[in-house]
């Protein structure tokens, strides 16, 4: 029986209405970690496991709940044998979102209804890797297949954006491919990092850093690089929100012992990065950036497992829940020193969803947005999108919200905002037809494109995204 069928997750009349009005908008996908040299490159894959499997940790944690051995995770087992491991487990992981994607991915993609649980493996693997050899799957293909006009991606402070330039002087390239500046792990120092940070830093903007004074003024420099080469946002990931309370001597005096070797607390590294982030800060609020918060995970938990493959392998987990007194004092802080831009913050635990939307709502004026993110990471699940849909509303204007993201390495993660755009729409035409909504159509079907489009090429404002 097809999983995948024209009102899937669309329980009400209201809802399949909706759905209609927004199932062919534009993508823009703010947010994402595609290799930009992998989308110019545009070369097809050879397996399936290459464009599913590789590099995708929500599949690998899944697999080796299901008790898989590495080897068939991130060893070097062969590419099929990769792909019938985890078809076999991807049956038992209904209620995971996993389940309905890869579902949408099949059927999107690939015009495949499988049943998920009777599946001819060898056969699906060699029809597969047959349509992934034709044209119409490159990744460039597969990018405007999905409709999509915008992919913001994750980039080094250091990246000399090559890719990007001949990217966007390409003219048979329909969709933009914009760099966002991903500072973290400069701004968050630790003795076993600093050297090597400085040393990027030095050989990019061929200064010589001698203090934290230089060492800034080299970040900002990378800033204004990549507002040339287009960049609209900034987009840092942090454990605990960082600490605003350090004097520039202080700053200095944690810098220089980093730089020495000596023992830092990490309260002290949070204090430093506070300092940097604020100085930095300023530039991206004098060049109208959006600035992007992903808050919270404790990540690369299994030591064994990091030094076996790395981070971002299937090793982290939703942190503790923030602290309402220090995202304020932080967000305050940035305003009294006019660094406070356009912001989305994403916690990772959903616990603080309400907290960081009614935060968000004391530094929302007619200057600055500041608004809670899309559900995130453990959170974008069916039932945790809508539960982030009801605590962003509750103290928000749901209206306003930016919508989805991928967060992916995949280029046909894309489903992940019908997905979305599904559970919205059903969402609002529950409430539509308990009568708890009464708006003409109108209004309802320009609120829900804003949400799923347009409300991120307005907040954005790269150059050449129009409304839809």
């Amino acid at each position: 029986m097809a999983l995948i069928k024209d009102d899937f997750l669309l329980n009400n009349k209201t809802a399949v209405k909706l759905y209609e009005k927004v199932k062919d908008l534009p993508i823009y996908d703010f947010h994402c970690h595609l290799d930009p040299k992998e989308i110019y490159e545009n070369k097809n894959y050879e397996t399936i496991t290459q464009l599913w499997l590789s590099g995708d940790h929500y599949k690998w944690r899944l697999m080796r709940a299901y008790g898989i051995d590495e080897d068939l995770i991130t060893g070097d087992a062969d590419d099929f044998e990769k792909f019938k491991a985890f078809m076999q487990m991807l049956p038992y992981a209904v209620v995971n979102p996993m389940y309905h994607w890869c579902a949408l991915e099949l059927k999107r993609y690939f015009n495949e209804d499988t049943d998920l649980d009777k599946v001819n493996i060898k056969k699906l693997y060699k029809t597969l890797n047959r349509k992934l050899a034709k044209s119409s799957h490159t990744p460039q293909n597969l990018i405007k297949w999905s409709n999509v006009k915008v992919v913001c991606t994750t980039d080094d402070p250091c990246d000399d954006l090559e890719y990007h330039r001949l990217l966007n002087e390409d003219k048979k390239v329909t969709f933009k491919v914009i760099p966002t500046f991903r500072p973290d792990s400069y701004v968050f120092l630790s003795s076993a990092t600093i050297q090597e940070k400085i040393n990027k830093l030095d050989q990019a903007t061929k200064r010589n850093i001698n203090d934290l004074s230089s060492y800034i003024e080299a970040l900002k420099a990378r800033i204004h690089y990549f507002d040339r080469q287009g960049a609209r946002s900034s987009d840092q990931s942090f454990e605990k929100t960082p600490l605003m309370t350090a004097s520039s001597e202080e700053a200095t005096a944690i810098y220089t012992a980093l730089l020495n070797g000596e023992n830092v607390s990490e309260t002290q590294q949070y204090e430093l990065a506070g300092y940097i982030l604020t100085e930095i800060s300023k530039v991206y609020h004098e060049l109208k950036w959006v600035v992007q918060y992903h808050l919270g995970p404790t990540r690369n938990n299994n030591t064994s497992m990091y030094e076996q493959v790395g981070a971002d392998s299937g090793f982290d987990s939703v942190g503790e829940q923030l602290s309402a007194k220090k995202l304020n004092a932080m967000l305050d802080h940035l305003e009294q020193h006019q660094a406070l831009s356009d912001t989305i913050i994403y916690p990772n635990n959903g616990n603080d969803h309400l907290m960081v939307q009614a935060t968000a709502g004391n530094f929302t004026n007619s200057v600055h947005k500041v608004q809670l993110g899309a559900a995130w990471w453990f959170n974008d699940t069916k039932e945790g999108m809508e539960r982030h849909l009801v605590d962003y509303a509750n103290v928000g204007l749901l209206s306003e919200f930016v919508g989805m993201l991928t967060d992916s390495r995949s280029m046909i993660s894309y489903t992940r905002h019908e997905y979305f755009r599904r559970i919205l729409c059903n969402f609002l035409g529950e409430k539509i037809e308990k009568g708890e909504i009464a708006l003409s159509a109108s209004t309802i079907d320009e609120m829900v494109k804003a949400i799923c489009y347009n409300n991120a090429v307005n907040l954005f404002k790269i150059e050449g995204a129009k409304e839809a």
